[in-house]
């Protein structure tokens, strides 16, 4: 164990040499022998520098470590955690708002309800796309800094071994030398100023090795620093790999959700073009009105394939699947029923229900089938003369938005669009009330969001 020596001004009477050699081999050391002590301020200086020398032996042998001004710490904590808190409430409310969206019928929710649930859906993935790339340049910033901060790391390292080797060296050297009485070294100068050179050469020496201690303290510390630092950008990279990988999850999922709502709001619009047609002799207004939402429906699903796109995702134009083969293309099996045309199989039921509704003071008239001749040509018109453009290519496809055939029940006798009056039903309408609470006892069902629809399954 190698005895420390705190200050030269805590000895009294005699200080001590080195004893043994110390316990890393850095220096060849003497036995220890006791050394007068010199009263005078010129005679104490090689003194003072051989115990600098000595303290600078225990500190690079790990022996002592010099008192510091103030501990180090380590890397303060990040200053975007109330940011990051704010971020996460915000795309907390966004994802619950496109759960709920997802969660819509879009084959029976309201136009405005259709609008809004896509447009949640939009700004969801719209924010998950904003916070991954977000999180990818968090990633290498924090891999910036954990370069910067390993490098620091290796260059404290390098300097320490530089200074190590720096100061055995002074320290062998010094204890080579041996203790001399400077006073008579100087009286023996052959002149004053020469005996000026040497005092002057001498604290110049004693001031570079005390300046050399100091520095490897110095840098053990800086080296401690950058340690501390390198394991904190480490992590931060970690965590911040982590966040991509969540917010890629995330984003795929919120991708998901709005590809499942989209073929939804697809198979809408194609039955809502397809009721405007079976509309427009009956109620012109009515029918534009329809189309005219759906088109605009159409444009918010084609703003999203386009977002779709930027974002580097395909995300196809929906197919349509094949054309549907319905029965009534020649009108076969399609009777008239107090001027409504109709599928012979619900000719029956259709009969009693008017008479119903007519011995209870309700007019009702109407539209059933229609032949899908007219909507083969329209689609011809608006879609394309292929096969596929006119049989399977989806309505939002077309320009205007155009159903494919065989898509309504009317095409087939097995819906009807009632009127009352001349106008066709609506919700607040005497016609409709008495149809709500009658219409099921004879097998026919409204669509709830079109409530003059009707037909044998709802649909």
């Amino acid at each position: 164990m190698v005895p420390i020596v705190s200050t030269p001004t805590a000895l009294t009477g005699q200080v001590f040499g080195p004893v043994l050699p110390f316990h890393d081999g850095l220096c060849p050391c003497v036995a220890l022998r006791p050394l007068p002590l010199m009263r005078s301020a010129t005679t104490q200086t090689p003194f003072r520098r051989r115990v600098r020398f000595f303290v600078a032996v225990l500190v690079i042998s790990g022996a002592w470590i010099p008192p510091a001004g103030a501990a180090p710490t380590g890397p303060k904590p990040s200053g975007d955690a109330k940011l990051r808190e704010l971020q996460s409430k915000r795309d907390q409310v966004r994802a619950a708002k496109a759960k709920s969206a997802s969660q819509v019928d879009a084959l029976k929710a309201s136009d405005a309800e259709v609008q809004k649930a896509l447009a949640d859906l939009s700004n969801n993935i719209e924010g998950q796309s904003d916070l991954l790339e977000e999180s990818k340049r968090a990633v290498t910033a924090a891999e910036t800094e954990q370069a910067a901060a390993e490098a620091s790391v290796q260059r404290s390292v390098e300097e320490l071994s530089k200074l190590r080797t720096s100061i055995k060296q002074q320290a062998i050297q010094a204890f080579v030398d041996g203790p001399t009485d400077e006073t008579l070294e100087l009286l023996s100068a052959e002149s004053l100023a020469e005996a000026a050179r040497e005092r002057t050469l001498r604290s110049v020496r004693a001031s570079s090795d005390l300046d050399a201690a100091d520095r490897y303290r110095k840098v053990q510390q800086d080296l401690e620093i950058a340690r501390g630092k390198a394991a904190a950008a480490a992590k931060k990279a970690n965590d911040r790999r982590a966040d991509v990988a969540d917010r890629l999850a995330r984003l795929e999922a919120a991708q998901a959700e709005q590809e499942a709502f989209s073929a939804q709001v697809e198979a809408r619009i194609e039955a809502s073009l397809a009721e405007a047609q079976s509309l427009a002799e009956l109620d012109g207004e009515l029918a534009g009105q329809i189309s005219n939402r759906q088109s605009e429906i159409a444009k918010a699903l084609a703003a999203q394939r386009a977002a779709a796109t930027r974002r580097g995702r395909s995300s196809p134009v929906p197919t349509g699947g094949s054309a549907i083969t319905y029965p009534n293309t020649d009108g076969a099996g399609i009777v008239d029923v107090r001027g409504i045309k109709v599928h012979e199989s619900m000719a029956s039921n259709l009969a009693s229900l008017l008479a119903a509704a007519e011995a209870a003071g309700v007019q009702l008239s109407g539209g059933g089938y229609r032949n899908p001749a007219g909507q083969i040509a329209v689609r011809r018109s608006n879609c394309g003369s292929s096969n596929y453009a006119i049989y399977q290519a989806p309505a939002s496809s077309c320009s205007p938005p155009t159903a494919r055939p065989g898509q309504s029940m009317h095409e087939r006798g097995l819906a009807i669009d009632f009127t009352s009056g001349g106008r066709t039903l609506t919700r607040s309408s005497a016609a409709f009330a008495w149809m709500k609470a009658n219409a099921g006892n004879y097998g026919f069902y409204n669509l709830p969001s079109e409530p003059w629809h009707w037909s044998a399954n709802g649909n």
